[in-house]
């Protein structure tokens, strides 16, 4: 009974809602309207995909290496989404049950391939921000040839690998919640980082010369 309360009172609020009140829900309650409401309105979903639509291509374009194929499943990333939601059980955050959805189709579409991705698209500016001006143009072009290297460096790893590194090393993510985005244990979590520092820093001295 309290459960269907809520349905209605949300059903309420989204049918005299914009945008920007859409954008003040929380996930689990943008999800029970989507659910609620199905085809009739799709607003909720958009506000989903909205919030985590850059977090989802940079998972794809870590896998496959290439802007347009990152594009193409983020695409398909969201739609398998929005046809499993009712799947949802809320056990983890729709943030961590997002990325596994994530992680999975890329596997998929690289096994379905049969190959590694594509030798990385870089381009500087997707790499690092644009060096603070007022120092030493030696020391400039010294740390733009290191931030190179570490991204080739990267481009060389193999995606789960490079992937774990930035959840961990980028994003800061705590050990827990990586287990539980790669559904591993803690101390797997553990060691798949320490193995994917490790196997960066081999990488770079290679390219290095070192």
């Amino acid at each position: 009974m309290l459960y269907a309360l809520i349905g209605f009172a949300l059903r309420g609020i989204v049918l005299g809602m914009g945008h920007r009140a859409l954008a003040e829900l929380s996930d689990a309650a943008l999800i029970e309207v989507c659910i609620e409401r199905g085809t009739k309105d799709d607003r909720p979903f958009q506000e989903l995909f909205r919030r985590y639509q850059s977090v989802v291509w940079r998972v794809c374009y870590s896998y496959m290496r290439n802007r347009e194929d990152a594009e193409d499943l983020t695409q398909e990333v969201f739609f398998k989404v929005y046809r499993s939601l009712h799947q949802f059980e809320g056990r983890s955050s729709f943030k961590t049950w997002l990325y596994r959805v994530a992680i999975n189709t890329c596997q998929n579409e690289i096994r379905r391939r049969g190959r590694r991705p594509k030798e990385a698209e870089t381009e500087m500016e997707t790499i690092a921000e644009i060096m603070p001006s007022g120092q030493p143009l030696e020391k400039t072009y010294q740390e733009q040839y290191q931030r190179e290297l570490l991204a080739e460096a990267l481009a060389c790893l193999d995606p789960g690998v490079s992937e774990i590194l930035y959840m961990k090393d980028m994003e800061e993510r705590p050990y827990n919640e990586i287990a539980d985005m790669l559904d591993i244990g803690v101390s797997a979590a553990k060691m798949r980082v320490q193995r994917a520092r490790l196997a960066l820093q081999v990488q770079y001295r290679m390219l290095a010369g070192e």
